[in-house]
């Protein structure tokens, strides 16, 4: 410990330590970090690992959600939906006879994949579908009775405007199989080492962005001409989102008189000139919560050193670098590729390549925290400046900057596969 806080790097490590909240389970090999270098109050991921267990079965839950706006549609989610995940599991295997096994997936797997994707889906219409029973009519809406409504039923309001994305892995780890489930732009992945000796990483399930051609052409078909264009040059849809699905986000899923005569009214909201999105917002909905879900056996790649790992798009933007350390550079380097690499025990020299610093395996020293492994060596590394420039708040704050330096929220799971 003490070589450890000897070392140059050490205080430029505490600083973003302060910045972040760290989970680490030896019995299950589950390492977590979320990470916002203004304060963990200021944060608006949100990180849940759970372990459930009925019939002789170990299933683990892990998720990520991002929430954007503000937070109360991540704390919803995150605080929700894992519980009506667990609840629709249980009534599932308890009607094929109590047991989900490598005996019968092959049978019901395709089953437990709908199952799961109408679940996210029936999830964030419940969140609408109460916005709608409070308000049926929002077109009559005077401001006094939009506010009072606020009044009455914030929290209803507030997660339905609000947004977040998720990403979770569903894992039968007795079995060695499990489902990948996402929504937006966060990731999930397996990193394993090949017959070449090397790293691989395989992302799990599909990341939902305009700028993803397949959501940027899809959007713009099942919308007339007359909308055209949808996308600003940042391919935001409308000029204000990225993400192409996400739960929550109804001002962009509803008709315009919901942002126009109450959502805008919201607290947090009313500085926000709202007038020339509201005025394109003609067929909704321009953004959906059609999940990506995906079962994968693990057996064929079930050793030791093989991990299942999870992030929000907080890692995208350090790998791409465009508004950390290569300002107007694209890296164009693949964050599951990265991130696979960064968990190997060597890690091949192209990744400080990519990442423009030196690595170490081991960055988070003591704490012997694979997921900040991970996280220091994205921020820096080996490179001190890099490091203290990440938690430089006059740096982040400088609005006058000729390019914006932004972190964004970031967390990181990372779970060791077992033999128990």
């Amino acid at each position: 410990m003490s070589d450890f806080k000897s070392h140059p790097s050490y205080n430029a490590r505490y600083k973003i330590g302060e910045g972040y909240i760290g989970f680490r389970s030896n019995n299950f090999k589950v390492n977590t970090i979320s990470f916002q270098p203004r304060g963990v109050d200021k944060n608006e991921d949100r990180v849940v690992t759970k372990l459930w267990q009925f019939n002789d079965q170990r299933w683990m839950f892990l998720a990520v959600f991002d929430g954007h706006l503000g937070p109360t549609a991540a704390d919803f989610t995150s605080q929700t939906l894992p519980d009506a995940i667990y609840g629709r599991l249980w009534e599932f295997v308890q009607s094929i006879g109590g047991r989900l096994d490598r005996s019968n997936i092959a049978t019901h797997q395709a089953q437990m994949t709908k199952l799961l994707k109408d679940e996210i889906e029936a999830f964030d219409k419940a969140i609408g579908d109460a916005v709608r029973e409070i308000c049926p009519r929002p077109e009559d809406l005077t401001e006094e009775q939009a506010r009072r409504l606020i009044d009455k039923h914030k929290d209803i309001l507030e997660r339905a405007f609000y947004g977040t994305t998720m990403a979770f892995a569903l894992i039968n780890p007795d079995e060695r199989f499990m489902w990948a489930a996402g929504v937006g732009d966060s990731s999930v992945g397996l990193s394993y080492i090949g017959r070449d000796g090397r790293p691989k990483g395989q992302r799990l399930c599909r990341m939902h962005t305009f700028k993803d051609r397949q959501e940027y052409f899809h959007a713009t078909m099942v919308h007339p001409g007359s909308e055209q264009p949808l996308f600003d040059w940042e391919d935001r849809i409308l000029g204000w989102q990225t993400v192409a699905r996400a739960i929550g986000n109804f001002s962009m899923k509803f008709p315009a008189p919901y942002l126009a005569n109450l959502f805008r009214y919201l607290p947090s909201m009313e500085n926000w000139y709202f007038d020339a999105i509201i005025a394109r917002i003609k067929t909704p909905p321009y953004i959906v919560c059609s999940p990506s879900v995906r079962f994968t056996d693990l057996q064929p790649v079930w050793r030791r050193d093989s991990k299942i790992f999870l992030f929000t798009d907080g890692v995208d933007n350090l790998v791409d670098g465009w508004l950390v350390f290569k300002p107007r550079q694209h890296s164009g380097a693949d964050p599951i590729d990265v991130v696979s690499a960064l968990l190997a025990d060597s890690i091949e020299p192209r990744i400080a390549e990519i990442l423009g610093h030196q690595v170490i395996p081991r960055w988070s020293g003591p704490e012997n925290n694979r997921a900040t492994d991970v996280l220091g060596n994205l921020l820096g590394g080996t490179n001190i400046q890099r490091l203290e420039a990440v938690t430089d708040l006059e740096r982040l704050n400088d609005e006058k900057a000729d390019w914006p330096f932004h972190i964004d929220d970031t967390s990181i799971i990372v779970w060791r596969f077992t033999d128990h």
